[in-house]
């Protein structure tokens, strides 16, 4: 019985050990990939413009509503104190508008990244499947979830992302 047991242990072990040997297994450096593909860059120089033109818009109504107070501050003395009130409403309301309209933007911006981002990574898994049927792999992972092991084709990632 014993004997038994060991043969057919032995040729469970066999097949594992055949059926690993045949795997091809890669991994890819997906951040490195990230920061060298030119259409990251190109994505991240048009939401720098984005956030420049933004914040532009949003100094000018700042810079107005400074403008306005300082007049105020030069009228005062000769407005009454209802008109130097609903003034000053006015401001402040303006003042809480802009602050709302920041936080709006900074929000529309966070999305807008987010999504560029998303769409860059959604493009460089395309890649990776790509790659890993013409090169016969069966199974590639992300750099820092293999601790050992396997082929870096971090490389031809690149290559064939930048080329398309």
């Amino acid at each position: 019985m014993k004997k038994l047991l060991a043969v057919i242990l032995a040729v469970a072990l066999f097949g594992v050990v055949s059926y690993a040997q045949e795997l091809k297994i890669g991994y890819v450096d997906i951040e490195k990939v990230f920061n060298q593909y030119s259409g990251t860059k190109t994505a991240k120089e048009k939401l720098k413009k984005d956030v420049e033109r933004e914040q532009k818009a949003l100094e000018q109504e700042k810079d107005a509503i400074k403008k306005e107070l300082d007049e105020l501050d030069k009228k005062s003395s000769i407005m009454d104190k209802k008109q130097l009130s609903t003034k000053k409403e006015e401001l402040q309301k303006k003042a809480e508008q802009l602050q709302a309209k920041t936080l709006d933007v900074q929000q529309k911006l966070l999305t807008k990244e987010k999504e560029l981002t998303s769409n860059i990574i959604d493009e460089i898994r395309a890649i990776i499947a790509k790659i890993g049927k013409e090169k016969k792999y069966d199974y590639i992972f992300e750099k820092t979830m293999l601790l050992y092991g396997g082929e870096d084709i971090t490389y031809l990632v690149i290559k064939a992302i930048n080329e398309q």
